[in-house]
């Protein structure tokens, strides 16, 4: 059982295992969100709520909704991804996490992860490496940070 480095945006997730070989990884998985890339008006068919007609006096009024299609698709790949992490974690296919992922999709996760794959999360760092290689991913994070309890 290895640990995982998730590294993950509103829109795209790869999920890496450590090998023996300090700094190399095996790729486990790539997850991909497109909706989280749309505008919030390609999300949505409908305007804003509206409130008027006889009963509501002169004007009626418009109300926003209280999170955004584009929050709510940013919400979906969070609770799809925190789902993969803790089956992973259930199954004993991992025994740490590393997570690497931009703000705010990284509380977002966080967030929807059980509290057994909490547990498992060995470091976070606030930060969008989806567009970077292993290598350099590696290089970023540093290998030795990745063993639970160390620097």
């Amino acid at each position: 059982m290895r640990n995982w480095v998730v590294v993950a945006n509103a829109a795209r997730a790869r999920v890496l295992e450590e090998t023996d070989e300090p700094g190399v990884y095996v790729h486990r998985a790539d997850l991909v969100h497109p909706a989280s890339r749309l505008k919030g008006s390609a999300l949505s068919d409908d305007r804003p709520g509206h409130v008027g007609g006889p009963g509501h006096g002169p004007g009626g009024a418009a109300y926003e909704p209280k999170t955004n299609p584009r929050e709510r698709e940013h919400a979906r790949f969070a609770q799809e991804l925190a789902a993969m992490l803790d089956e992973g974690v259930l199954a004993r296919r991992c025994a740490g996490i590393v997570l690497v992922a931009s703000n705010p999709f990284l509380g977002h996760l966080e967030a929807e992860l059980h509290e057994h794959t909490r547990r498992a999360v060995l470091r976070t760092l606030p930060a969008d490496y989806t567009g970077l290689h292993e290598d350099e991913i590696a290089r970023r994070i540093g290998p030795s940070r990745l063993v639970k309890g160390g620097a």
